[in-house]
């Protein structure tokens, strides 16, 4: 059937509607230029509440696998692509794209003119929109916009309780914001005892983890939005090694009195280009973010370690005399290039593992 993307100034893309005609889609529209990794951009908890749309003209060919999600179903709401494979030729396990966000009741609008859709995101950056098919009447569409709020995502896409994954080196505990699989798997490959707490874990508990490191994570939203996490990350920040991620870096830029700003139609993809100043070097990167930290607050006790080569925002920071390590993009990947993994070992290097047993 056919269907439309329907924005709030009414402006209207339309397509081939894919999906039970009693689904939607709503919220804000992105796009990311990743080539590959479609199954990892979907469930990317810091894509909740968003419809995505794929700069890649032929997404699908590859089909979908368990091993290749960043959590346990996507959070997405609604897929934009121009062409859609149905019959994937991937070997192991391939179930196909539409199979999948059938499954979980995804929608998804193909057939559409993706260029002309990114131009306009591009010029007028982030749009609120809906996806439905066209049997759904414009009025009735943009009423769904009506109560859209992202202001308790991170909420949403945290872990309910606490969890372990057991290792043999140093106690991680991770602040789980919207942790993708990917970072945990970074962290376990190097031996580390990961402790995961939710989002709204206090310093109490933070303690009671006893960790000889913390990782704050990824995840969605405005991170100005939760103020109440702040006194965990305080926390954290004065008593161990800190490695932020993408929201992480976000929150320790606010915790330090800095603060942070939407950019105009963020950075979603897998090339983004940046400038690690201490090595020299150029990395290409995997990036899912819609805010950046204004650092000029913070510059009497952190350095700025990368920059976006196209904006020239800040892309690390790291403090002066402590341990703390602070990245806006995704050393994970997942999806991406693995340029900057090495930053996990940095981090790591900088723990200095107190005597115990690992869980």
């Amino acid at each position: 059937m056919r269907g439309y993307l329907k924005f709030l100034d009414g402006t209207q893309f339309d397509g081939t509607y894919v999906g039970d005609p009693d689904w939607s889609g709503r919220g804000e529209v992105v796009f990311n230029t990743a080539m590959t990794g479609y199954q990892e951009i979907l469930t990317d908890p810091s894509y909740f509440g968003q419809i995505v749309v794929l700069t890649y003209p032929l997404i699908g060919n590859y089909g979908t696998m368990t091993e290749a999600s960043e959590s346990l179903f996507p959070w997405v709401e609604g897929l934009v692509v121009h062409k859609l494979e149905e019959a994937p030729s991937h070997g192991k396990e391939a179930h196909s794209l539409i199979e999948y966000l059938a499954a979980y009741k995804k929608p998804l609008l193909t057939d559409v003119d993706t260029r002309a859709l990114t131009r306009y995101l591009r010029d007028l950056g982030t749009q609120r929109a809906v996806m439905v098919p066209e049997t759904v009447p414009v009025e009735d569409a943009l009423a769904l916009l009506q109560d859209y709020s992202l202001k308790d995502s991170v909420y949403r896409v945290t872990t309910p309780a606490p969890y372990h994954i057991a290792g043999s080196g140093p106690r991680i505990t991770v602040l789980d914001y919207g942790v993708k699989n990917s970072i945990l798997a970074e962290l376990s490959r190097r031996g580390a005892a990961i402790t995961v707490l939710p989002a709204g874990a206090d310093a109490k508990a933070l303690a009671e983890s006893r960790p000889d490191g913390v990782v704050l994570s990824n995840g969605p939203g405005d991170p100005a939005d939760i103020p109440d996490v702040l006194p965990t990350v305080r926390y954290a920040l004065d008593h161990y090694p800190t490695l932020g991620i993408c929201l992480g870096h976000q929150l320790i830029g606010l915790a330090e009195g800095g603060v942070t700003y939407p950019l105009k139609f963020g950075h979603h993809g897998a090339n983004h280009p940046l400038y690690d100043h201490r090595q020299g070097r150029v990395l290409i990167t995997s990036q899912n973010h819609g805010y950046a930290v204004d650092v000029k607050a913070l510059a009497d006790r952190y350095q700025v370690r990368m920059t976006h080569l196209h904006d020239h925002t800040v892309e690390a920071i790291e403090h002066r005399q402590r341990p703390i390590l602070s990245v806006q993009h995704h050393p994970e990947a997942g999806p991406g290039p693995s340029d900057s993994l090495y930053l996990f070992d940095e981090f790591l290097a900088k723990i200095a593992p107190q005597e115990s047993d690992h869980a």
